[in-house]
């Protein structure tokens, strides 16, 4: 278990939900006076308002719409107030629980990814790790033999790993990989699907070490030339897209032209949510509680 994506995730939650009780507490809603209750009998709802000072609630004629959507909207900020408190309550726990085992030099004491990293030398000698850490696994992926159509081809542009790429554009893109310690494969064969058979070679396959996660990597470029567009690039792209291969998600695409020559902002733009965790999306949305 990585718990260190865990926590990361958890304290993303817990700063989303304090941004909506930030956005709910500062809503004019919530400065209104009142509080509304509805009797619903018979397919017909009736509205009572109970001001500061009221004995009772108070009957309110639907055609005063604006309070009763108004009163309506702070019943439900209160009510979500309220519980986006109870989960920050939750996870504040869990993270708590997280950290009990940590000792006083940073060590957590329930983490099995540590456990081989932390046997004498003598030991870990002569067994291999069941788990891996995040470095381990990439190492690990790194090392692995894979098919390369180009293996032997003779480029001549060498990559600070000393394989050979086609281009100085892949030159570019593999240097940037490394310095970022991203792992990557140069044109993998890729099996498209297990049941349609064929195969594909992206020029890279990088590595997301944290999430573990693969994606491919293509450069277009002749983006200018339509042969190269109609011949390469296009049926490339449909098959793509026909084994679900969807650009953002699993594939990275970068391009350039003569116009438009290859700009390293792509690149980095691109290695950047390789190097760091998917976050959690935020579970509810503070859009209504703007003003």
């Amino acid at each position: 278990m990585n718990k260190q994506i865990i926590k990361e995730q958890i304290t993303s939650q817990r700063q989303e939900l304090g941004k909506l009780i930030s956005a709910i507490e500062k809503n004019r809603v919530m400065k209104i006076d009142g509080a509304i209750y509805c009797k619903t009998m018979r397919a017909c709802t009736r509205y009572y308002i109970k001001r500061t000072g009221d004995k009772a609630p108070v009957y309110q004629s639907e055609d005063k719409g604006k309070i009763i959507t108004d009163l309506c909207l702070k019943s439900y900020a209160r009510r979500l107030k309220d519980t986006a408190q109870r989960e920050i309550d939750q996870l504040d726990g869990c993270l708590a629980l997280l950290e009990s085992s940590v000792d006083s030099n940073g060590k957590d004491k329930a983490d099995v990814e540590v456990v081989y990293d932390n046997l004498p030398e003598g030991i870990r000698q002569h067994v291999s790790p069941s788990i891996y850490t995040d470095d381990g696994y990439a190492e690990k992926w790194q090392a692995e033999k894979y098919q390369n159509r180009w293996e032997g081809r003779g480029f001549k542009y060498e990559t600070p790993r000393g394989e050979k790429v086609r281009s100085k554009s892949e030159w570019m893109i593999a240097s940037m990989l490394s310095d970022a310690g991203v792992p990557y494969r140069y044109e993998e064969t890729v099996g498209l699907h297990e049941l349609y058979g064929g195969a594909f070679h992206p020029d890279f396959t990088v590595l997301n070490k944290r999430t573990r996660k693969e994606y491919y990597w293509e450069h277009f470029g002749r983006m200018d030339d339509p042969k190269y567009v109609e011949e390469s690039f296009m049926p490339k792209i449909i098959d793509y897209y026909t084994f679900g291969f969807i650009p953002g998600e699993k594939l990275l695409m970068t391009f350039e032209s003569k116009d438009h020559p290859f700009d390293i902002m792509q690149v980095r733009r691109l290695i950047k949510p390789i190097l760091r965790k998917q976050s959690a999306e935020a579970a509810v949305s503070n859009e209504v509680f703007q003003y």
